[in-house]
């Protein structure tokens, strides 16, 4: 038995994905949510981070955005991030690598970019791995970048 998704590796759909994008089409549009995807640390408080504020703090004005499904796939992603009144880029350092690999599909992408790593501190020349710190810590960072987020960018 293969554990290969057949439908994405030939037409780069998602089925998941697609389901999620169909539902969401449904609502009204949503602040759409891309982060950051790194392998360090910084990366992985930014992809907690969006989680937490698109599905939990922010459910009904925030939606999650599937960086690797919106630069390369077709799910319906692009369409999120199309109709959305504001594209929030959270990036998990200055590189804000999510963002400029989205915009290799969206050039003209305008976007509120937020580099994380300067919203909490940890000792950056001991730790790297995200297993380096208790996964308790990851998730504690993540949620002050989140709710930091909502408070700027979602309380009118």
């Amino acid at each position: 038995m293969s554990n290969s998704c057949s439908a994405c590796s030939t037409s780069r759909i998602c089925p998941e994905g697609m389901t999620y994008v169909k539902q969401e089409l449904t609502k009204y549009p949503k602040k759409a949510i891309v982060a950051c995807e790194g392998a360090c640390i910084k990366g992985e408080v930014a992809r907690v981070a969006a989680n937490i504020l698109a599905y939990r703090l922010q459910r009904n004005s925030a939606v999650r955005i599937c960086l690797g499904d919106a630069s390369t796939g077709n799910s319906g992603m692009l369409e999120l991030i199309h109709r959305a009144p504001e594209v929030i880029s959270i990036e998990g350092c200055p590189l804000h690598c999510g963002i400029n690999i989205l915009k290799n599909r969206v050039p003209d992408l305008h976007a509120t970019i937020i580099d994380t790593s300067k919203l909490y501190n940890f000792d950056r020349g001991k730790y790297f791995e995200i297993f380096d710190l208790p996964r308790e810590q990851i998730e504690e960072y993540a949620l002050a970048v989140a709710v930091h987020i909502e408070n700027k960018y979602f309380k009118e």
